[in-house]
């Protein structure tokens, strides 16, 4: 028996199972291409997380599941029913955090350009708006008034990140690499800290604005492994912030960047070290600075969906050309519409299996291709995978963040169903598209109609 986790592993027959239930049956029955989600392994993901920091740190901790990794109603459903909250971005996604039944006050929204329908709907629901920019905070304050109602905000920060600007961190985005620091520096959301401090004192005195958090974002740096670095000079500036207004945060939302344990891939470090070592920085900066330890909030979006899902396809053809390119080609019924994970650019990482012959010996090297007017569409570029025969089902892993929720309609091609499995029961929980879907915001004007 092969295991990649305790949910997705081999039967007796070497086929692949997805808590209990075989691949190739789930194909057969839903249709391929298809996600899988596994409900299962989102509580577990979720769990480890939420223990790796409330075992160690002395505040609350909330656990607010990035929805733009897997916005998903009925993936959300199964994080408000462990108690978790979400990041919200816009009002599409707070919209289905609220459907799903969340805790408002575990509900963050996010946004470097909010409209004031979004403001108003943060506001109406009693989440916590992380407020970007000098603009929006007046904004806030204006719909606020006009509403009559308080605008509970947290105020989003940059950082410098002095110690690591001669660190060059590589990565699947960044080949060449880039400075942890300068992508900090340059990031697109959030105040600088001579900002942050005069947005501060704004906010103080601002009627229905209740200033209660901070946000900061551990994206690259914290991918990188400099998790203590951070969170130091990140609770170093609010020590200095207290200082000079007398405010502190209830809330301290660092953000994700959380790196996740992709089979094949690298071992990251076990997220309980990032609990034991983001923990305790807060505390002892905290006390340097004589400040409270506040609430702690999470925003893990990869980690809690990643290794939860799977996506299916099926070997339509193949083709080999030994003379002029010494290449094989295998085509399958996806596409790379849906392999839109932006931290896998050149579709590298997502480790391939086939799915009703897991453990079938022998290699070559292939590229598996999908079926749209593109070029670029391959969905594993030369790799060395099991011969594979017409009629193969092929399973991607690591498939439950983004790449759904991140997908296309190139060539006007449908996107896939979603199927939740759970203790050997499967359902659709987001149907397949149809052709007339993809049309349904199409018009043709009225004087091209007459001929």
């Amino acid at each position: 028996m092969t295991a990649f986790h305790k949910h997705l592993k081999s039967n007796a027959k070497g086929e692949l199972e997805f808590e209990g239930i075989a691949v190739t049956d789930l194909a057969m029955q839903y249709g391929s291409p298809l996600f899988v989600l596994s409900e299962n392994t989102i509580r577990e993901n979720y769990r480890r997380i939420h223990r790796a920091f409330a075992d160690v740190y002395p505040a609350e901790v909330i656990v607010c599941a990035g929805m733009k990794g897997n916005w998903g109603l009925a993936a959300r459903r199964v994080i408000v029913d462990e108690g978790g909250g979400g990041d919200a971005f816009g009002l599409g996604e707070l919209t289905v955090a609220m459907l799903a039944g969340s805790d408002p006050r575990k509900i963050v929204m996010n946004g470097a350009n909010k409209s004031r329908e979004t403001i108003e709907a943060a506001i109406d629901m009693g989440v916590l708006n992380q407020v970007d920019n000098a603009d929006e905070l007046a904004l806030v304050g204006e719909v606020a008034a006009a509403m009559g109602k308080t605008a509970r905000i947290s105020l989003r920060i940059r950082l410098p990140l002095k110690s690591l600007a001669e660190v060059n961190y590589v990565d699947a985005r960044y080949p060449e690499g880039i400075s942890p620091s300068y992508w900090e520096r340059t990031f697109k959301f959030g105040l600088a800290p001579d900002a942050y401090l005069a947005a501060v004192r704004i906010a103080q005195g601002m009627a229905g604005v209740s200033l209660e958090g901070c946000h900061y974002h551990g994206g690259i740096p914290r991918r990188a492994g400099f998790y203590r670095e951070e969170t130091e000079e990140l609770v170093e500036i609010l020590g200095e912030v207290k200082a000079a207004t007398g405010w502190s945060p209830e809330y301290l939302n660092i953000g994700g960047g959380f790196v996740s344990e992709r089979y094949g891939a690298e071992a990251p470090p076990p997220v309980e070290e990032y609990g034991r070592v983001i923990g305790r920085a807060i505390v002892d900066t905290c006390a340097k600075h004589g400040m409270k330890v506040p609430a702690l909030m999470l925003e893990p979006g990869r980690y809690c969906w990643e290794s939860a899902g799977i996506w299916v396809a099926q070997v339509n053809a193949k083709k080999a050309d030994p003379t002029l390119a010494n290449k094989t080609w295998v085509y399958v019924d996806g596409n790379t519409n849906e392999m839109r994970d932006p931290f896998d650019p050149r579709c590298s990482v997502h480790h391939v299996v086939i799915a009703n012959d897991v453990d079938r010996e022998g290699s070559e090297v292939v590229d598996v291709c999908g079926g749209t007017c593109n070029a670029g569409d391959i969905l594993a570029k030369a790799r060395e995978l099991p011969p594979m025969q017409i009629g193969d089902t092929l399973a991607f892993l690591d498939m439950g963040a983004y790449n759904e929720s991140f997908a296309c309609q190139s060539n006007v091609i449908p996107r896939s169903a979603t199927v939740m499995v759970s203790n050997g029961r499967s359902t659709v929980v987001r149907r397949r598209e149809t052709v007339a879907d993809v049309l349904s915001r199409e018009a043709v004007p009225t004087w091209l109609m007459a001929r």
